[in-house]
């Protein structure tokens, strides 16, 4: 039975975890992938500091569709794992095995500093956990050039209803870091850095995977999709502005349109 992406990954994203042995094993398995150097492609992302489950999950998402993903020579992890301040938006290079990293906001109402609670719902202004499939690109007055994301778990399924996409923002750059002791908020979208906006749209928009991950919360989002949060308060440190700047401005508002999205095989 052939299904959408949007509709079948929920279920892939548990079913992942059974075929992780046979993933490692298979011959053209991203785990056994070489770089254009010789190097193992897994063990070279891995080298340059980015953590291993969300590796695993992006490289099992690719074993399991192979053939299906447009995109098999970049993707993005995003580490909402880290504070704002770090950069946590790792552009993997799937063929040199080199990572970028980049600035990247979250939702306001997902925390100030730290990225603990995210949202599935309308209006929420949370950032979301899962995978996202990117694919096209739109013109904003607002903000410039914008990547379309289409959310494919059940944790983000409402990525497009809810306007989602990936940006650019003046509040995402070290200035405004050095200003504010923390990176700008969004509503929930992806905002980079202007000067880091180029690439990543160039580079994702035929049909890529994005992965927003937190390693406390993702599990937990397998079983409780429409809201996770860490447990406990946010301890602001001393300096760090905690309301809202002018810079930080309303997410536009993308067009609508009938895109279609990849198809998969389930293989049931």
């Amino acid at each position: 039975m052939r299904i959408t992406l949007l509709s079948c990954l929920s279920g892939i994203a548990i079913l992942l975890s059974s075929v992780l042995s046979l993933a490692v094993n298979a011959p053209n398995s991203m785990f056994n992938r070489k770089t254009t150097t010789g190097q193992n492609l897994y063990q070279a992302v891995l080298s340059q500091g980015v953590a291993e489950e969300p590796v695993n999950l992006l490289f099992r998402m690719f074993d399991y569709n192979a053939g299906r993903i447009a995109n098999t020579k970049t993707a993005v992890i995003v580490d909402y794992t880290l504070i704002s301040i770090e950069k946590r938006l790792y552009f993997l290079h799937l063929d040199t095995g080199v990572v970028e990293r980049f600035y990247v906001s979250h939702g306001i109402n997902s925390g100030i500093l730290e990225t603990r609670s995210f949202s599935n719902l309308m209006d929420s202004w949370k950032s979301s956990i899962g995978f996202y499939y990117a694919k096209g690109t739109y013109n904003s007055a607002k903000n410039g050039p914008s990547l379309k994301l289409e959310g494919i778990d059940r944790s983000n399924d409402n990525a497009k209803d809810r306007l989602i996409v990936l940006h650019g923002a003046k509040y995402v750059s070290d200035d405004f870091i050095q200003r504010n002791g923390r990176l700008g908020w969004s509503q929930g979208c992806f905002a980079v850095a202007l000067e880091a906006l180029p690439v990543l749209l160039n580079s994702l928009q035929n049909g890529s995977l994005l992965l927003s991950y937190h390693k406390d919360l993702w599990k937990y989002a397998r079983q409780y999709p429409t809201e996770q949060e860490v447990m406990g308060n946010e301890v602001v440190p001393p300096g760090v502005n905690a309301r809202i700047t002018p810079e930080e401005q309303v997410d536009p508002i993308p067009p609508t349109d009938s895109s279609e999205y990849l198809e998969l095989l389930t293989g049931t």
